[in-house]
């Protein structure tokens, strides 16, 4: 039996791995909107809607050229940002046929991410360990908790890591 279990925990972060954090955050706020406007820009000329493996491919391309800021992130960040990006317009399009077939329900089009409304957040995927004091993060490092004994250490498979302002 598989049994899939979420823990929230604290980090206690030095100013530079908080610096780091903010510019994975920025990497998934920036690829998340760019995913947004080629969506909307293929939408209005009548193209195919790319998905997110799509887009991935476009901004690593974009990467070698434009953007070469982003190689100083880990490729999760961007790459997850694009899968919620997929994830909002499926349920956007869920909604709307709801609402379509008489049902009560909200709809709203995905919208742009605001530097303003705080750091963000953005998933990690990959090699994560957990130690007792700290974890390991792909292109952090190791980040210290402010609860100790928490998380589990041993005979656990984590799947991804979700780091936020909150």
């Amino acid at each position: 039996m598989i049994v899939l279990r979420a823990y929230k925990t604290e980090l206690d972060l030095n100013n530079t791995q908080k610096t780091a954090c903010a510019r994975h955050a920025g990497a998934a706020r920036y690829a998340y909107n760019w995913g947004l406007a080629r969506k909307q820009e293929a939408r209005k000329t009548g193209e195919k809607v790319p998905s997110a493996i799509d887009l991935h491919r476009e901004l690593n391309a974009l990467k070698k050229t434009e953007l070469s800021w982003m190689y100083e992130v880990s490729k999760c960040a961007p790459q997850e940002a694009l899968r919620d990006l997929d994830n909002a317009f499926a349920h956007f399009f869920r909604r709307l046929r709801e609402k379509k077939a008489g049902k009560n329900v909200k709809v709203g089009f995905p919208r742009f991410k605001s530097k303003k409304s705080g750091m963000g957040s953005f998933r990690l995927t990959g090699h994560i360990h957990v130690f007792e004091k700290a974890i390991q993060l792909p292109r952090l490092g190791r980040l210290r908790l402010k609860e100790r004994g928490y998380l589990p250490v041993s005979d656990v498979h984590i799947l991804s890591a979700t780091v936020s302002e909150k």
